[in-house]
């Protein structure tokens, strides 16, 4: 406050006023660190209200207010350092009020006359404890999680919004064998199967609304050095970047390379014969009906067994029946086309789906089916003859359903049989 309030000019009670209502430290000091105004912010903290303060210096306030010796002999020695600089100086102090550690962020301003001589040093405190000890709160947390992002397995990172990498954990090199550093700062799309880029940018968070809110987990193949990929689980997070107003991507990325194994080694259980390898009568049921849906083309339906594969099993053991049904599964394939499917329905029956074929092409298929299956079969060292009748029906002339389908197709292998098998016959109304 300015010495002798009550013979200020009104214009000079209106400054100090002014002055009384801000909360940061304000205080003028002549050339010779005298005391010239101060606000009621500092008068209040430095315990001075029942004293003459004006005109004294730090020095002398010291002799006055013992308790603030600290913070007296700090400003003492930084007015000489704003002096000596010759303009605005930035520093910082710090000092307790009632049993709490302040820090103040402090500007001194000198101001000279026209021969340099000291005139006057303003200086204005402003108190950022809070914001000191909320950064330091921040530092401790970013170093937490730092920590356990660098010592954990998962891969963490983040992305902008142009989609650079700015930060890759360093277990990257753990998993995929890569250096975070040659992947932080370009696009990751070297690291990811181009066929899981789609789903990827399709389930990207981009909504400002799902702030800090995780994404739906995405499963995606992430390729490690040697070039091979591993099935990975990346969940994402939309945050807000710090003291800006723009946006990141955190995202983690869990190895279920050995989940996602065990998943098709269920699945082959599910949908795959055990013995053979080809698909069993659930795949086929599946799969017919989906070339049903999709498909304009003709589909032909083959129904074929192994002639007289009872007896081969009671003379010769079922080992040599076993091995005998994989080496028919594998020429089967081998016969057939990659749009085609191979099942097997049970025992010694089995059924081929031709797609967008016609009659004389399916028969063409048939005939040479039938011909290849009457070869030898060579097992553990001996050699086996036998032959196979099959049976055909047309999609959608013989039917538009997969059970009527499956029905006449068999109904036309039974025809076959009756003809004395190794044959192939065409399933007609006259067989109902």
């Amino acid at each position: 406050m300015i010495h002798d309030p009550d013979a200020l000019r009104p214009r000079e009670a209106v400054l100090q006023h002014l002055l009384d209502g801000i909360t940061e430290f304000i205080v003028l000091k002549d050339g010779k660190g005298r005391w010239l105004v101060a606000n009621q912010a500092v008068v209040n903290t430095y315990g001075l209200q029942d004293l003459d303060f004006l005109g004294k210096t730090d020095l002398e306030l010291l002799a006055l207010r013992p308790e603030h010796e600290s913070a007296y002999r700090y400003n003492i020695k930084t007015d000489e350092q704003a002096w000596a600089h010759g303009s605005a100086l930035t520093v910082y102090k710090q000092f307790e009020i009632d049993g709490r550690m302040n820090t103040w962020e402090v500007v001194k301003l000198p101001r000279f006359t026209p021969d340099g001589a000291r005139d006057q040093l303003l200086i204005v405190s402003r108190n950022i404890t809070d914001r000191v000890e909320a950064e330091a709160a921040l530092r401790d947390n970013e170093q937490k999680y730092r920590l356990i992002a660098e010592n954990m397995t998962d891969i963490i990172g983040t992305r902008n919004a142009r989609g650079i990498l700015t930060y890759l954990s360093p277990s990257l090199e753990y998993q995929l064998g890569h250096r975070p550093e040659d992947y932080v700062g370009r696009q990751p799309g070297r690291l990811i199967h181009p066929d899981d880029m789609l789903i990827l940018q399709q389930t990207s968070p981009t909504d400002i609304g799902c702030l800090d809110v995780h994404t739906r987990p995405v499963r995606c193949r992430l390729k490690n050095s040697a070039g091979e990929y591993r099935w990975f689980e990346i969940t994402r997070a939309l945050t807000r970047e710090q003291n800006t107003s723009s946006y990141q991507v955190v995202f983690a990325c869990r190895d279920i390379h050995e989940r996602v194994h065990y998943e098709q080694q269920l699945q082959d259980m599910a949908y795959r014969d055990p013995l053979t390898g080809v698909a069993n009568r659930r795949q086929l049921l599946d799969s017919l009906q989906d070339l049903i849906n999709t498909t304009p083309a003709r589909l032909a339906v083959l129904y074929l067994d192994v002639d007289h594969f009872k007896g081969i099993n009671d003379h010769f053991g079922h080992d040599i029946g076993d091995e005998l049904l994989i080496s028919l599964a594998h020429r089967l394939g081998q016969q057939t086309g990659g749009n085609d499917l191979v099942a097997r329905i049970g025992g010694d029956e089995f059924v081929v789906v031709l797609s967008n074929t016609d009659h004389e092409k399916a028969r063409r298929v048939a005939d040479q089916l039938c011909t290849t299956l009457a070869r030898p079969w060579h097992i553990k060292g001996s050699e086996y003859r036998t032959t196979s009748s099959i049976g055909m029906a047309f999609y959608p002339d013989d039917g538009q359903h997969v059970h009527t389908l499956l029905n006449r197709a068999d109904q036309a292998l039974f025809r076959a049989k009756n003809a004395g098998r190794a044959c192939v016959m065409v399933y007609d109304p006259t067989m109902r």
